[in-house]
């Protein structure tokens, strides 16, 4: 062998099924002029909104930028009615995406932190 050695640090398990539906689900709409939630100032900045799964408070919706419209394992767009899964960190992915990876590896795909007690990295969303 080449000396190659796998570090304990870099293998991370996956996470179980309760903890994974923990996490925040919310569903996706496509940004709409046509509404009253678009106006001059905000038109194209970004792509849609997003609302939480079960909630119904104004809160429980979120803008979601046009550099964020895309699932990074999937690498499709957003489209209505698709659910999106938010991680800790404020990553979002469709929920079939992120779901799968999370059950191999406990941690974001684009910033590898561990989903349990990460706080957001980016920005959010």
């Amino acid at each position: 062998m080449s000396g190659l050695r796998i570090s304990a640090a870099h293998s991370v398990e996956g996470a179980a099924k309760e903890d994974v539906e923990k996490l925040s689900k919310y569903i996706f709409q496509r940004n709409d002029c046509s509404e009253k939630k678009c106006t001059s100032e905000n038109q194209g900045t970004f792509a849609g909104f997003m609302t939480l799964c079960g909630g119904d408070a104004p809160t429980d919706e979120h803008r979601v930028s046009v550099d964020d419209s895309e699932c990074s394992i999937c690498l499709s767009t957003y489209d209505d009615g698709d659910e999106l899964r938010e991680l800790p960190c404020g990553h979002l992915f469709h929920c079939p995406c992120i779901d799968k990876w999370l059950y191999m590896s406990a941690t974001c795909p684009l910033c590898k932190r561990n989903i349990f007690g990460a706080s957001s990295c980016c920005g959010g969303v």
